[in-house]
């Protein structure tokens, strides 16, 4: 019999806001603990909330293996390999103090928007362990800054938001990011209907593609990219990742919960156009005969299933300007947008700001943009620019048709 050990810590505390002042604040503490023991070609599962009795939950696990739950016993190798960063970003009694000297300055440097919605400071910690020698830890901080602003007067719950997520956290340069977008959004802007650059988040752009990365779908022929693993489908310039790794994805453990190590920490969907990933575990690897792309992810007393971490877009410029030179529109909010069985993407954006060099220049009325899954991914994919306008952003252009 084989065994899996995995202990997970998780602390958070987050601050809601209220009209620029935080109002109250939540602080949780979490630790889970999991088994998973192999035999026969059969998985047991014992999971606890707390400190876990590891004794205790093996026994409970050997016990589960009379339920006769088909998972193949596929263990790593020996390694020890541990990622920790454990310094402050804030200490805990000093968050609410920074946090409001920083909303006070924000709202006068932005008089005439209304703030609410999160700020987090969060913690996390991962262990794995198996019978085979195999002992991985990963720990990780980062802040999350989560503002919805409200034009004052404007009648709406808001008009835009002002967001950022890292591991460091300089007042001074996010006030100044923040300035930039509340001037533009002061600055009113139009386009003509046309094809242009389309800059938005990563998990934006690809977010309502990944179900089509899926083995399972993949395999059925209900994904879009049936039949090309291994084929080059995309743009030259276009590699597409999990994001596990600390130095671009703060907070994200290095390895997935099955034990699996990606090369540089980054799980891949797409290399350089070509197709080479697809989302697996290790039982659907080895039932459809494909490579581990190492995402799973489970409950604490659950059976692994499929996880992705953060798309990741290799970077193909430094800045925005060097990315998308002349007009662009910048994505800030865009939601009911979907994809047809047959790959044409749509969604409208609620709210946009027109760049010019990759400078913020005003803002654009309600749009709707559209393309095609092979285009947007192939010709029309213009490139990546990870940290500009915030350190820790991870932003792609793609050129896209633009109605009003």
């Amino acid at each position: 019999m084989e065994k899996e050990f995995l202990i997970k810590t998780s602390h958070s505390v987050t601050l809601n806001v209220t009209g620029g002042k935080i109002d109250s604040f939540r602080e949780q503490e979490e630790t889970t603990g999991t088994v998973r023991v192999y035999e026969n070609g059969c998985i047991g599962v014992a999971g606890c909330l707390g400190t876990p009795d590891e004794k205790a939950l093996t026994e409970k696990a050997t016990e589960a293996l009379s339920l006769n739950i088909p998972y193949p016993c596929k263990l790593e190798g020996a390694l020890e390999k541990e990622d920790l960063h454990e310094e402050e970003i804030i200490p805990v009694p000093a968050l609410i103090p920074t946090m409001q000297a920083f909303l006070d300055r924000l709202g006068e440097a932005c008089p005439r928007f209304a703030f609410s919605n999160k700020i987090s400071l969060n913690y996390t910690k991962t262990e794995y362990r198996n019978s085979l020698g195999r002992h991985l830890t990963s720990s990780g901080r980062d802040v999350s800054v989560q503002l919805l602003a409200q034009n004052r007067g404007s009648g709406n719950l808001f008009d835009t938001a002002l967001m950022y997520e890292g591991n460091n956290f300089d007042a001074d340069a996010l006030l100044s990011q923040f300035k930039n977008e509340y001037d533009a959004y002061y600055e009113p802007a139009d386009i003509e209907p046309g094809r242009y650059p389309i800059v938005m988040d990563t998990s934006e752009a690809f977010g309502t593609f990944l179900r089509h990365f899926i083995a399972e779908m993949y395999v059925s022929g209900a994904s879009l990219l049936s039949g090309k693993l291994g084929q080059k489908a995309f743009s030259e310039k276009f590699s597409l990742r999990s994001d596990m790794n600390s130095a671009t994805h703060p907070g994200a453990c290095f390895f997935d919960d099955e034990g699996c190590i990606a090369p540089d920490f980054r799980p891949t969907l797409i290399d350089k156009g070509t197709l080479t990933g697809l989302i697996t575990t290790k039982k659907s690897s080895d039932k459809f005969g494909i490579s581990n792309l190492g995402t799973a992810s489970a409950a604490y007393d659950g059976v692994p299933g499929l996880g992705f971490s953060r798309f990741y877009a290799d970077p193909t410029a430094k800045t925005l300007g060097e990315l998308v030179p002349g007009k662009a529109i910048y994505v800030v909010l865009a939601s009911g947008g979907d994809t047809t069985p047959d790959g044409h993407f749509a969604t409208p954006v609620q709210m946009s700001y027109l760049l010019e060099n990759g400078k913020f220049v005003g803002r654009l009325p309600e749009l709707n943009i559209s393309g095609n899954f092979y285009d947007l991914l192939g010709k029309d994919y213009i490139g990546a620019v990870r940290g500009d306008p915030h350190p820790d952003s991870m932003l792609c252009a793609v050129t896209m048709d633009v109605k009003k």
